[in-house]
C-alpha cells in the first residue's frame, strides 16, 4: 500500500509538470557548463553527437543540446497520461541532477568556485 502511494506521488501531474521544468533547467545548466568546460580545454565531450554539434561551434552545440532535450521533454508531455511516461521521468531527473552536482564539483576541483564572491554592495568613495 506504501509503495503505490509512492507511485502514485511520483506520477501526479504537478509532480510531472515540476519534473519536466526540472529537466530543462538542468539541461540548460548542463550545456552552459559543458561549453564552458569544452571551451577552456577542460573537458571533451564525451556523446558524440554533440561533441560533433561543438566541432560546428558552440552556438549549434547549445541550439543542438537544448532541442534535443526539449523534444524528449515534449514526448513526454505528450504521452503523460500513460504510467511509463511518468515513471521515466524519476530516473531521467535523478541523471540531470548527477550531471549538475558534477559540474559543481568540478568547478569546486578546479578551484573556480573557491575565490569569495562579492555582493555588489562595497562602499563607492
Amino acid at each position: 500500500m506504501a509503495r503505490h502511494r509512492i507511485v502514485q506521488r511520483l506520477t501526479e501531474l504537478p509532480s510531472f509538470e515540476a519534473g519536466l521544468r526540472a529537466i530543462l533547467i538542468l539541461n540548460l545548466f548542463d550545456a552552459f557548463c559543458t561549453l564552458i568546460w569544452l571551451q577552456a580545454g577542460m573537458a571533451s565531450e564525451a556523446n558524440p553527437v554533440m561533441a560533433g554539434a561543438f566541432v560546428v561551434g558552440p552556438g549549434f552545440f547549445l541550439t543542438t543540446k537544448v532541442a534535443l532535450v526539449c523534444m524528449a521533454v515534449v514526448l513526454l508531455w505528450w504521452h503523460r497520461s500513460e504510467m511509463t511516461a511518468r515513471l521515466a521521468l524519476v530516473p531521467l531527473s535523478a541523471l540531470y541532477a548527477l550531471i549538475a552536482g558534477t559540474h559543481i564539483g568540478f568547478a569546486i576541483y578546479q578551484g573556480l568556485l573557491a575565490a569569495p564572491v562579492g555582493m555588489g554592495l562595497e562602499m563607492v568613495q
